[in-house]
């Protein structure tokens, strides 16, 4: 794994960007995008299954039928896996919203739990690509606004300290994260 880059500060949240497996980065939980038809083996479920087996999945299916925007927040402890994350926070995508509200869906609940330290995958930006936002930058805008929107929201009253996207070997993704990122304004000080 490379070293974390800060990218941005906004109040005492900081926001990095990194590229490696995001299972093995230490942190109080993942938040990552599902379906909710249960069809769940894609690049980031087969990372979680791999390290915990069904352990967050699970706990997922027991909430079926599931539908857009829901919210699983499966518990776990790192210390019965091989991975480096205590829980995960499935936020329910079926592609009907927009990218940034999934983003601020999975950010408010991390708050709500009081996470202070969050990883994210580049959602729809691997095998979800191109199929509603077009092209990377359009995901990477509405991602970043999804961001901007929670901290106008939350603020210096955030627990989250340390939101992390984790990146999986796509040096174009993460450069172009990283200056999408950069470019949030800084609305919520």
């Amino acid at each position: 794994m490379e070293e974390k880059r800060l990218v941005k500060r906004i109040g005492r949240t900081k926001l990095y960007v990194v590229e490696g497996d995001i299972t093995q980065i230490p942190t109080d939980a993942i938040m990552t995008a599902i379906n909710s038809g249960g069809m769940w083996f894609g690049g980031i479920d087969g990372a979680i299954q791999k390290v915990a087996g069904n352990t967050y999945h699970s706990q997922a299916g027991a909430k079926m039928p599931l539908k857009n925007l829901q919210v699983v927040v499966a518990k776990g402890d790192k210390k019965r896996h091989n991975g480096q994350f205590d829980d995960v926070i499935f936020v329910v995508d079926d592609l009907e919203s927009p990218l940034e509200d999934v983003i601020y869906t999975g950010l408010e609940t991390a708050n709500k739990e009081g996470y202070s330290k969050l990883l994210l995958p580049a959602v729809r930006l691997g095998v979800m690509r191109g199929v509603v936002e077009k092209t990377p930058t359009e995901a990477i805008t509405r991602i970043s606004k999804g961001i901007n929107t929670f901290m106008t929201q939350y603020g210096a009253k955030t627990k989250l300290e340390d939101i992390t996207f984790v990146i999986y070997n796509d040096f174009e993704i993460t450069s172009g994260l990283t200056s999408g990122l950069k470019a949030i304004e800084n609305s919520s000080q």
